[in-house]
């Protein structure tokens, strides 16, 4: 059974917060650290801590990426305040390590309004993340090396060569699916913006199969469970 306590805290860490999501994309080396909190997710540490900085939450829902790319992250769990990740695999986070947030895996490309039942992968990891932010309601959302360019040769600013990510072939899913997520977003009014080149800005359009219809409609207005 999941404690839900950490998720409390941590809406209660970002409620009204202006965020910004690092990405892994080539494009977060624009990024320096401001006023906003920082949410990263996967390879996003080693950037935060060429800054001197910390993050404010970190984010993984793939046993993947913790077995093939752990020295991306293990060498700086000690920045990191919130760490978020896929119930199934929290236990890779020491028990002594403050902050563990435990978040149940659900499905594929729905939209979660409620965390403490589960999220959503959606293909994507930053998927996953803005469903917690959401939850949380933050203010504002800043994305940063999300540039979901996965025909690039050069897709992950940490890589120099394209990686074999089984999850690539989804990449129309996880553009649409994202784009979809920050709709929702602003539908709630928080304030997005994406900085930098980006294929969530692109105005070429996307086809959508049977699956897109699963995330939530955006004619719904968001049930929105208050903070007791």
């Amino acid at each position: 059974m999941v404690d839900f306590q950490p998720l409390e805290q941590l809406r209660e860490r970002f409620t009204g917060a202006e965020v910004d999501v690092l990405g892994n994309g080539p494009t977060v080396a624009a990024w320096t650290p401001g006023d906003r909190a920082i949410a990263t997710v996967n390879a996003g540490m080693p950037l935060v801590a060429s800054h001197e900085a910390k993050a404010d939450l970190y984010w993984v829902q793939d046993e993947r990426f913790i077995a093939t790319k752990g020295p991306s992250l293990v060498p700086y769990v000690h920045l990191i305040d919130f760490f978020a990740a896929d119930a199934r695999i929290i236990d890779l986070v020491p028990p002594s390590y403050g902050h563990r947030v435990p978040v149940r895996m659900m499905g594929d490309v729905d939209w979660s309004r409620d965390p403490r039942l589960g999220v959503n992968h959606g293909y994507n990891v930053v998927f996953g993340l803005l469903q917690l932010l959401s939850w949380c309601q933050v203010r504002s959302v800043h994305l940063w090396g999300v540039g979901m360019r996965y025909w690039s040769t050069n897709p992950r600013y940490h890589q120099s060569t394209r990686g074999a990510d089984v999850d690539l072939h989804r990449s129309a899913e996880q553009v649409i699916l994202v784009n979809r997520a920050l709709d929702i977003l602003r539908s709630e009014g928080v304030e997005v913006e994406v900085h930098g080149p980006s294929a969530l800005t692109d105005f070429a359009p996307l086809p959508q199969g049977q699956w897109a219809g699963q995330v939530a409609p955006l004619t719904t207005p968001p049930t929105r469970i208050q903070p007791t």
